[in-house]
Order: C-alpha cells, then sequence, then structure tokens
C-alpha cells in the first residue's frame, strides 16, 4: 500500500472535520447556507492552523453536483479532483513563486473564461503576501468587480503585509492557534486508527512541541512512528524532540518543594551524565515552575492557559499551596539569570547549580528593618513575650485584672524600648553620613579606583552576574558623599540590572566593608553626567550675569549715571 504522511492523509475533507476553528466554520455555513457567499476571502493566521484546507472545503461546498451545500458528497467528479488538487475550476497559486505582474495580467485573463464544469471558477492564492505591489495594483479592478462565476481566497500568515486596498475588498478570517488538548485528540485519533501504541503524555509532548499548529503535530507523529515501533521508550522520545519530559519536570518540582538541594544536584549531575540538554532542561523548568505560579494566583486561569497534561495539572494545583508566590517568582528570576550567564560562560550547569544553591541557603529577605521588625510583629500579632520558647500544653490559667495590666505595660515598655534603640541606631548612621561629608573627596574618589578591581572580585565571588556587570563600570566621581560610578553610554542594559534596590544594597554593602566607610552609591550614563555638568556650568554662568547687572544697576541708582555704550 502507497505511504501517505498525516497530514495529508488526515487532512479534513469536511466543515465538521475542521478542529479549533469553530468561529469560522459556523460563518462560513451560515453564508452558505443563506445564499450570502462573497466574492473574496482572506485567511490569515499562523502556519498549519487549517486555512487552505478550509479554502478547499469552501470550494468543494460550492461546486459540489449537490450543491452548494455545507455537506460535499465526496463522490462527483467535482469533490474528488479538488480532493486530489487537480480541479480545472479550482486553480491554487503559490503566491511566493507567482508573484510577479506577469503572472496577475495572465490571471486576469483567464478569469473571463466560464468553467470547464463546475458551478464556479474559484482561484486559492497561498501566502499571497508575498506578491509584489504592481502585481496587487493589477489584481485591484478583477478584485472590485469579479464576474459572477468567480471567487477568490486568499490565504496569508502576514496581513499586515498587503496594501490595504486588497484588505478593504476582502471578508477577512482569522484563524488561531489550536489549544494543546484538540491537537492531542486529533494525534490519539490517527494512532488509533494506525493501530500504534503510544502513551498519552507522549501524546501531549508531541503537541506541546507543535505549537499550536496540527500540521507541525501530525508531522512530528509521522516522524515518531520509526522510533516507536522500534523502541517504545519515552526517553528517546524526548530525546528527538529536544525537551524534557513532564514527569522529570515534576520531580524537580516535588525537590524543590521539599527543598531538597542534595537529590537537586544530584538530578542535574544525572542528566549531564546522560548527556541530557542542560538548557532545555533550563527553559521547561522556568515553563513549569510558570505553570506552578499559575496555579498559586489563579485556578480558574491556570486551567484555561496552561498546556499540559491533566495529570500533571493536577500534581502542580496539589504542590501550589506548598510553596509561596515569591519563592516561585524568586526562582524563576534565578533560573532567568542563570540562562543569561550560561551564554558567557558558555555553561549551563554552573548557573544551573549555582542559582539552586543561593535559593534554599538565602538568608532573610533583603531590604528588611531588622530593627523595626520585631515592634510590628509584636504589634500586628497582639502577643505577649515570654522567655521560654516551649509552652506547655496545659491551659493558660485565668490572669486577674492586676496581672493583665503589668503585662500590657511591660509589653509597651519593651516596644518603645526597640524604638529607642532604633532610633538610635539612625541618629548613629546621621552622624556617619556627617562625618564622611567631611573627607577630602578627592582623596576618597582615588581610594575607590585604587581597591575597584577588589570590589569586583569580592561581589563577582558571591553574585557572579552581578560582579560581571559591574566590571564594565567604572567610580566617575564623588561629590556631597555620593559616589557616582558610570557606565558608557552602550551598557545602559547593565546599568538597569545593578540599579535593583537589592543589588544597589549588596554593592553598597560590599564597598562599605573594603574601604571601610558607608558610602551612598549612584549609577550613571557617561553622556547623562555630561550633560548634568553642562547644565550645571551654563547655571552658574547665569547666576554671575544676573550678580553683575545687579551690581551696575545699583551704581547707576547710586550716583544717578547713565550708562554709555562706546562705538
Amino acid at each position: 500500500m502507497e505511504y501517505r504522511a498525516f497530514a495529508l492523509k488526515y487532512r479534513p475533507k469536511k466543515f465538521d472535520e475542521v478542529i479549533g476553528q469553530e468561529h469560522v466554520v459556523s460563518t462560513l455555513k451560515n453564508a452558505i447556507l443563506t445564499n450570502r457567499v462573497h466574492h473574496a476571502y482572506l485567511f490569515s493566521g499562523p502556519r498549519g492552523v487549517g486555512k487552505t484546507s478550509m479554502a478547499r472545503i469552501l470550494a468543494k461546498s460550492l461546486n459540489c453536483f449537490k450543491g452548494p451545500t455545507i455537506t460535499p458528497c465526496e463522490n462527483c467528479v467535482s469533490c474528488r479532483e479538488i480532493t486530489k488538487g487537480v480541479s480545472l475550476d479550482v486553480i491554487e497559486i503559490d503566491g511566493a513563486s507567482n508573484r510577479g505582474i506577469d503572472e496577475v495580467r495572465a490571471l486576469r485573463e483567464n478569469v473571463k473564461l466560464s468553467p470547464t464544469y463546475a458551478r464556479y471558477k474559484i482561484y486559492i492564492i497561498d501566502e499571497v503576501h508575498m506578491l509584489t505591489q504592481e502585481a496587487f495594483n493589477a489584481l485591484l479592478k478583477t478584485l472590485e468587480e469579479p464576474p459572477s462565476h468567480v471567487k477568490f481566497i486568499f490565504a496569508t500568515t502576514h496581513p499586515q503585509k498587503m496594501l490595504p486596498t486588497i484588505l478593504s475588498r476582502c471578508q477577512k478570517f482569522q484563524f488561531t492557534l489550536i489549544p494543546l488538548e484538540k491537537i492531542k485528540e486529533k494525534l490519539k485519533r490517527i494512532v488509533e486508527n494506525e493501530k500504534i501504541n503510544i502513551e498519552e503524555h507522549i501524546l501531549y509532548a508531541i503537541a506541546r512541541c507543535s505549537g499550536g499548529s496540527i500540521r507541525d503535530g501530525e508531522s512530528l507523529l509521522d516522524q515518531l512512528v520509526p522510533v516507536i515501533m522500534e523502541k517504545s521508550l519515552g526517553e528517546d522520545i524526548f530525546s528527538f524532540l529536544g525537551i524534557i519530559d513532564e514527569p522529570s519536570l515534576n520531580k524537580i518540582i516535588e525537590l524543590i518543594v521539599k527543598k531538597d538541594i542534595k537529590s537537586i544536584l544530584n538530578y542535574i549531575h544525572t542528566l549531564s551524565e546522560e548527556g541530557k540538554d542542560l538548557e532545555v532542561f533550563l527553559t521547561s523548568l522556568i515553563e513549569h515552575l510558570r505553570d506552578l505560579l499559575l496555579a498559586k494566583v489563579s485556578i480558574d486561569t491556570f486551567k484555561e492557559i496552561s498546556n499540559i497534561s491533566p495529570h500533571t495539572r493536577d500534581f502542580l494545583l496539589q504542590k501550589a499551596p506548598l510553596i509561596s508566590d515569591s519563592q516561585i517568582l524568586k526562582m524563576i528570576e534565578g533560573l532567568i539569570e542563570a540562562k543569561d550567564l550560561s551564554k558567557k560562560l558558555n555553561s549551563v550547569r554552573i548557573p544551573l547549580e549555582l542559582t539552586f544553591i543561593k535559593f534554599f541557603s538565602s538568608s532573610p529577605k533583603e531590604g528588611e528593618n531588622t530593627t523595626t521588625a520585631p515592634i510590628f510583629d509584636k504589634l500586628s500579632s497582639n502577643e505577649l513575650p515570654h522567655k521560654n520558647s516551649e509552652l506547655p500544653a496545659e491551659d493558660p490559667p485565668q490572669m486577674s485584672e492586676t496581672t493583665e495590666e503589668t503585662c500590657k505595660k511591660s509589653l509597651e515598655e519593651e516596644i518603645i524600648e526597640d524604638i529607642e534603640k532604633s532610633m538610635d541606631c539612625s541618629f548613629q548612621q546621621e552622624e556617619e553620613v556627617k562625618e564622611e561629608e567631611h573627607f577630602d573627596t578627592g582623596q576618597r574618589l582615588e581610594e575607590v579606583k585604587s581597591k575597584w578591581k577588589n570590589i569586583i572580585s569580592r561581589i563577582s565571588k558571591k553574585r557572579v552576574s552581578l560582579g560581571s556587570y559591574l566590571s564594565q563600570a567604572t567610580p566617575y566621581s564623588f561629590e556631597e558623599g555620593v559616589l557616582k560610578i558610570a557606565f558608557p553610554k552602550e551598557f545602559s542594559f547593565h546599568k538597569e540590572i545593578v540599579e535593583n534596590i537589592k543589588n544597589i544594597k549588596f554593592i553598597r554593602e560590599n564597598i562599605s566593608q573594603i574601604i571601610g566607610a558607608d558610602l551612598r552609591i549612584k549609577f550613571i550614563l557617561l553622556s547623562e553626567d555630561r550633560e548634568e555638568k553642562g547644565d550645571k556650568k551654563k547655571k552658574e554662568e547665569e547666576v554671575e550675569a544676573n550678580s553683575d547687572a545687579e551690581f551696575m544697576n545699583e551704581l547707576l541708582d547710586t550716583f544717578e549715571g547713565k550708562l554709555h555704550h562706546g562705538e
């Protein structure tokens, strides 16, 4: 038996066989039933979602000997020839290879001829946006007032490249990407008809790789059939697809929730030893954590837009309550940073391992005010302080009014004491800043410049990527207690990265540890600073000119003189 590719063998032949484009199907059906078929249609949308197939089905419905009908018979000469692509009255043209004005002129001449045996002469032009502007202009008049026996159906992936005058003469239909579940169901029907045994999670993986294109999904399945028939091994299939299977990603999520850093590092080592692409693993993990975040934020939204199997969906819904959304976001940010860093180091494993180690060994959140936090905790929880960390399980005894008042007073005294300590700390910081202002600015700048390499090295040991970004900058000036660190104009992206509040605090702490003074820091671009200095100089000149003018006016008023301008 002759072999046919799945994409051709299982191509839709009727409106009811088209999946994922119900809005287009229902409109075209109603147009046929009410005899309101337009002379020109434009089908636009991504590749492999059914534009050309829909054009053929529409042509078949209009030219069927039992039509026009929404259910072509598939037995008449017209239906059979359109299905095979050999009909004399349904002309399919590739816009990419027939894009010149000469081809369009020939089309204009053929339009005048009557159909051979069918009801309409139908022109299907695929990738119509590839036509030249001259060709579009030559087509305008014909498209505006075609003969009654002619219909045009255009298909394109880039409608924005077409002339507005062409678009205004067509009825436009936007084809959408096909949902994951519908692609999986279509693939399942194909393997059942072909009597091939494939696990459902593999079908989901193929559907996910198709990116919403049913044709890509069918082509991938066609490629995988020899692999599946030879070995029924999921690992080989996922390696072929270049993705990480959902069970493996679920295992990582389980380990993240359990905070089992040892098992995570061992798993990364195993993937590396097996020759798996860690870059693909990193990207897949980011997407999987994104799905976990959606499950955490909104269950309804998660169910609607997540492209994962029902089993994995249920798994993530179970794990979502066990981890905070801030932790998920922190992990995603860390993995994105690791992905960027991997391109510079030409290695994925090291940044990936460092991200997990940093995530699980991180201290309390940066930027948290440790002096005032206990105060607000006590005020919000309204708990009484106690010395022992463990309390007996027995019911607490009833307190008298005197005892209760004493406890309240002790709580108030403790809160006041904490506030006083925090105020003393802030006053001490203000004094340190004032002392710093009296330091010689030139001497301080030279000191920072001389130790800049040590500062970069210290930061890089703790946060490699931040040190890499900061290495492109240099200490520029020290004025009024503020150290300005300048980036060249072409490194504006680096400046935006290091200007994050957490990064500034981290950099400031490391500079103070090496310099021995807490300096306020500001990041600038060299071009910005030059403009700033220019503006400052201009203002000084204006002030000086104004003061000279005022002095001269005072002299003239005092001596009742007049100003004479010599020639």
